[in-house]
């Protein structure tokens, strides 16, 4: 006798599989068999389903926290007072500049320049004197932005500090060299205007994104009286605000200096480069004589 297939004697025949779907008490129960029931709950849909919601809304605000962290970062370096901008200054020299101070140098002065001294201590020497150049200077401002936001550099401009008639104490000639630039202003401080009448030193306004550099070359004439003075930079980078400005002064903290020339000086010393020794005091109550820049 056959028996159905999965009996064995004395064993009740197995029922073959059922396939079904029913509701009961609110869960959808699937039945596959008599010893494989599955129940689904509905709350356990639920629950997935919020789960699923906050997921996309986690991942909706990464995204819009993500497109404005930017802005966050601008925000948080204004609380903390961070500058906007970031400048570089060097001041050039040329081998036939002359500087000028208000008094004759003290004897110990005058000794370390009959021994000839090195650039460092020759600058040293004439920082503590306020050494003011003759005639004319140069000085470099490299600029740099400091926020996301582009920083709209609306002009670059000498500020006046303080003024007085040209200084007729110790007058000398220093060597030194400069380097290259991009962007030129030139600016007459005894008239403190700008040249060809316009409102502005700058040619045109600069847009600098952060980490972005721009190179401004100050070409600076005195003949009347002597000036302290440092750099203007007036920027925007907030679409409702109005312009502000940041100050630049020399690496050592202290302003540019700019002398008309005297008719005399009380001390005049030579250039050294022209002696072949250290400084000598070549004539007193004198003009400053220098030879001409090449």
């Amino acid at each position: 006798m056959t028996r159905p297939p999965g009996t064995e004697p004395g064993e009740p025949a197995a029922a073959a599989p059922v396939l079904r779907d029913s509701v009961v008490g609110g869960d959808n129960i699937q039945i596959t068999s008599a010893r494989d029931v599955t129940i689904i709950s509905r709350g356990a849909r639920g629950r997935s389903l919020v789960r699923i919601v906050a997921a996309g809304v986690v991942l909706a605000l990464c995204g819009v926290a993500a497109g404005m962290w930017p802005t966050l970062a601008d925000t948080a370096r204004d609380l903390a007072g961070a500058p906007v901008l970031a400048g570089t200054v060097t001041s050039r020299l040329y081998v036939t500049d002359s500087v000028a101070t208000y008094e004759r140098l003290p004897p110990g002065d005058h000794a370390v320049l009959l021994r000839g001294p090195n650039f460092k201590q020759l600058t040293e020497l004439l920082s503590r004197h306020h050494a003011a150049r003759v005639g004319e200077m140069d000085v470099v401002i490299v600029l740099q932005g400091r926020r996301s936001r582009p920083v709209r550099i609306i002009d670059v401009r000498p500020r006046v500090r303080r003024s007085g008639p040209v200084p007729t104490g110790t007058c000398l000639t220093v060597p030194s060299q400069g380097d290259g630039t991009e962007y030129k202003v030139k600016a007459n401080l005894d008239l403190q205007t700008p040249e060809g009448g316009g409102s502005r030193y700058l040619p045109k306004s600069i847009d600098l994104a952060d980490g972005e550099r721009v190179t401004v070359e100050f070409s600076v004439t005195a003949a009347r009286r002597w000036y302290e003075w440092d750099i203007e930079v007036i920027y925007v980078y907030k679409a409702d605000e109005q312009p502000t400005s940041s100050f630049f002064g020399g690496a050592d903290g202290q302003p540019f200096r700019i002398t008309g020339e005297a008719k005399t000086y009380a001390t005049v010393y030579g250039d050294p480069s022209y002696l072949g020794a250290g400084y000598r005091a070549w004539g007193r109550n004198e003009p400053c004589r220098r030879p001409p820049r090449p």
